[in-house]
């Protein structure tokens, strides 16, 4: 046996049942997928493996399944924008784009730290899926939606919220769910500019 390839890693008893494998077999780990296809396969780098076993992440990994036609000066653009609190419906649409363009949820969680946005690197196979479907289904929705309703989400009432329902062939409270998503991520990256603010810029350093 020249190699071990270890396919549908996604937890860290496969993950400690892989490195088991290579201690009996004394065959190196070539490469790695929480997948069976060969697009989900990556090749094996033992310090990022370790870092994700551990639940470290391994966002140099992250970084490097990003295609080349991922637009670098529109991510940038609305991670400012996010940051800012000037995040509109639009800007979450486009985001949503990258994404798919990147991969799966599966595989985009699975390069983060079990403790990011508080836990949303340590979801399982369950909940991933259903984050997977929620996220196709709000750019459905969204779809249904006019610009200015994108660009400013706080018009949208019951009226419209039934029109745009019945436009996705949804339900009004997946509608209230997306707009409820939407919120929610618009007041954490709020929270996360008032932090940057109010912390000292040396702050840990002796001068």
């Amino acid at each position: 046996m020249s190699g071990v390839i270890v396919s549908k890693l996604d937890g860290t008893a496969r993950g400690g049942g892989a490195l088991s494998a290579v201690a009996t077999t004394g065959a190196p780990i070539v490469f790695i997928g929480e997948g069976e296809k060969v697009a989900d396969l990556e090749k094996f780098e033992s310090d990022r493996f370790i870092s994700r076993l551990l639940g470290m992440g391994d966002i140099r990994g992250l970084i490097d399944i990003a295609p080349e036609s991922l637009d670098q000066e529109e991510a940038m653009r609305l991670t400012e924008r996010m940051m800012s609190g000037r995040f509109t419906l639009n800007d979450m649409y486009k985001q949503m784009e990258m994404m798919s363009k990147i991969g799966t949820i599966d595989k985009i969680v699975s390069h983060l730290p079990s403790s990011f946005f508080g836990g949303l690197g340590a979801m399982d196979r369950k909940q991933k899926e259903e984050m997977q479907g929620n996220l196709e289904r709000f750019r459905v929705i969204m779809d249904s939606m006019t610009e200015d309703e994108k660009n400013e989400p706080n018009i949208l009432k019951a009226e419209r919220i039934r029109r745009i329902a019945r436009g996705s062939g949804v339900k009004e409270k997946n509608v209230r769910e997306l707009l409820a998503q939407w919120n929610r991520s618009r007041k954490m990256m709020k929270g996360i500019k008032g932090q940057s603010k109010t912390t000292p810029p040396n702050e840990g350093h002796d001068e």
